[in-house]
Parts: structure tokens; sequence; C-alpha cells
């Protein structure tokens, strides 16, 4: 095997990396089931060429996690101690836990482990996204992020905007086109159990979700979560074609949790901006394949940020208006560290 070129999009982040006093928002939202299991058999559980020795298989309940995460102390513990060349960011992903079978050269699946896939991400740091491509191989998109809290406690104000296309023409040209806007105004003390008991499955979620972060003072042995991502290059001659696909396999824990907020759903405004650009993931991901907006439906930006509109953020397109079903916000201290390839594609 010959030596990696060293380049500056991963020398400036080789893993593993530490964020110590994360600010996280967390949103549960359902959508549905479909969604979560055509992104595992297009993904992971395809031919391609040779099957992975594992299968993929979404969780009975249809829930996933919009992580937004504000990190002001982020650096690379590669080779020394972590805080040398520390710099800020903050990421948006769409994630959710899903069961990584065994399977046998007979076909039988054994085995299960819970494991977690992340279709959908964003950030806004050019180092951390391209050490996310290049290690990880996770597929991150470069985005403008604004978060912005409230002079009421617990006010947040959360715009995602990303380059991008509104129709395909041949005369579109690319521009800062808004993805996502969240805005979170508490009424009042959220009763977790009240929420639980009203929607079938966020029992069992919410217990998968908070076995993986640590609070202060607690053993953190067990706190790791495992992500898995298939990591691919494409064929220059056939750009369908992959030269190399792999299974990385990775682990973030969340520790050092000193608080932890839970908010009702309905608390929350989660609002997608419909751009041919997203069409695919907003369908695939969060509506169901054959989704489409609404001709006469809303507009626009419900609610502006200037600290992004700054950028003259286009947000005349549809609107799509998604449920939350419960939110939670907490400070924490995270490790992320590559585990290994668990399966190279053709080897």
């Amino acid at each position: 095997m010959t030596s990696f070129v060293p380049n500056f999009s991963t020398q400036q982040l080789l893993p593993p990396w530490v964020s110590l006093g994360a600010r996280n928002w967390v949103f549960v939202i359902e959508v549905p089931p479909e969604c979560l299991q055509l992104y595992l058999d297009t993904n992971f559980n395809c031919a391609a060429p040779d099957f992975a020795p594992y299968y993929y298989e979404a969780l009975a309940y249809p829930y996933g996690l919009l992580r937004v995460t504000k990190h002001d102390n982020f650096s690379s513990s590669y080779g020394g101690k972590p805080g040398t060349q520390t710099l800020r960011k903050i990421d948006v992903n769409w994630a959710y836990p899903v069961n990584r079978w065994q399977v046998s050269p007979e076909n039988i699946r054994y085995n299960p482990k819970l494991v977690w896939v992340e279709p959908l991400a964003f950030d806004n740091n050019s180092y951390s996204m391209f050490s996310s491509r290049e290690i990880w191989g996770t597929e991150v998109e470069m985005a403008r992020i604004a978060t912005t809290e409230g002079t009421q406690s617990d006010q947040l104000h959360i715009d995602v905007a990303t380059q991008g296309l509104r129709t395909f023409t041949p005369k579109s040209i690319s521009h800062l086109l808004g993805v996502m806007h969240i805005e979170m105004d508490p009424r009042g003390d959220t009763q977790l159990l009240d929420l639980m008991e009203k929607h079938k499955g966020l029992a069992s979620f919410a217990g998968v979700v908070l076995s993986n972060i640590g609070l202060k003072g607690s053993d953190n042995s067990r706190n790791r979560s495992e992500l898995n991502t298939l990591k691919q290059f494409r064929d220059v001659f056939n750009m369908q074609v992959a030269v190399y696909r792999a299974i990385i396999a990775s682990r973030a824990e969340h520790t050092n949790v000193p608080d932890m907020k839970f908010y009702d759903g309905s608390d929350v405004t989660l609002d997608f901006m419909w751009s041919a650009g997203m069409s695919q993931a907003l369908r695939y991901l969060f509506f169901g394949p054959k989704y489409a907006p609404l001709k006469n439906g809303p507009e626009g930006h419900p609610g502006g940020s200037d600290e992004i509109d700054d950028q003259k953020v286009d947000w005349n397109l549809p609107r799509l208006r998604k449920d939350v079903v419960l939110a939670v916000s907490f400070t924490s201290d995270i490790f992320y560290d590559v585990t290994g390839t668990l399966h190279t594609y053709g080897s």
C-alpha cells in the first residue's frame, strides 16, 4: 500500500476530534417508514459489486433526529493534545438508529447490533467538511448556518442555506438558497411522560437516544454510539460506477452533560424549502418518494434572521412544514473517532 499524500483538507483535522462545551439541539421527527428503509437498501444493502456481510434494517418506530450542534472549541487530538488548531463551527445532520445484522454465507441473519446512519449533513466550516468527506466518507454539504438564541429562555432561531439551483434549466445560475428554518419558543415546562404516551414508540426511541448521552459525573463507558457511513469514489471514466466503496465505522461520545431540557414539539416550527437541488433529499428522507409540494402552498421565509439574510439568501421557494414530536437541548463534551473499515466492496 502506498503512503497517503498529505493535503490541507485532511492534515488540519485528522481524527480523533474533540469538541468541548458543544451546544446541542435535537429534534425528534416522525417520517414515513419507507424513507428509513429505502436509504438503507439503496446505500448499504445493494450489491456493489458484491453484498456486504451485513444487512441494515430500520427499527420499528418511524423516528429520526435532526441534530444541530454549535462547536465553540473544536479541535483535532491526532498526535497530541486537543486544543491546537482550535476552530468554531456549526453542523446540522439527519440521523437515525438501525439494526445492523451479520449475514452468513448461507444468507442467514444473526447477531443484530444497534448503529446509526447519517443520510444528510451540513457544515459551515470547510476544514471539517473536507475531513468528514475524505476520512469518514460522510457526504457533507457546505452551508451557511445561523443560530440565534432569543432574549427569553430557550428561544431559538436556526437557518440553513446552501448553494443550489431553484430549477434545472439551461439558464439556471447557482446561488444561495434557503434549505431549512427552525424556530423554537417554549410556552412552559414539558412533561416527557405525557409526550411518550401520546406518540407510539417514542418511549423506546427516546431510550435509545438518551442511552448515548453521559450526564456529568456518570460512568461514560456506555455512552458510545457507532455511526456507519458508506464511503465511495466515482470512476472518472464511468460516473455511475465507483472505483472504491467501503463501509466505515466511527464512534461519537457525548459526556459531561450538566443540563438537559425537553420541549414539546408543538413549540417548534420546522420548515424545509423546496428547490430542484433539494427535492430528491426531501422526498426520499422526509416526505416520501412520491411527494410534491402544493401548487398554492405557502412560500418564503416565515421569519428572517439578520445574520443569514445579510448573505442575500433566496428564500422565495415553496415552504414545507414538518411536525416535530419532541425537542431536546443540552451542552456536552464530544469525542469523535474512526473505528475502522467494516467492509470493502469487491475486495
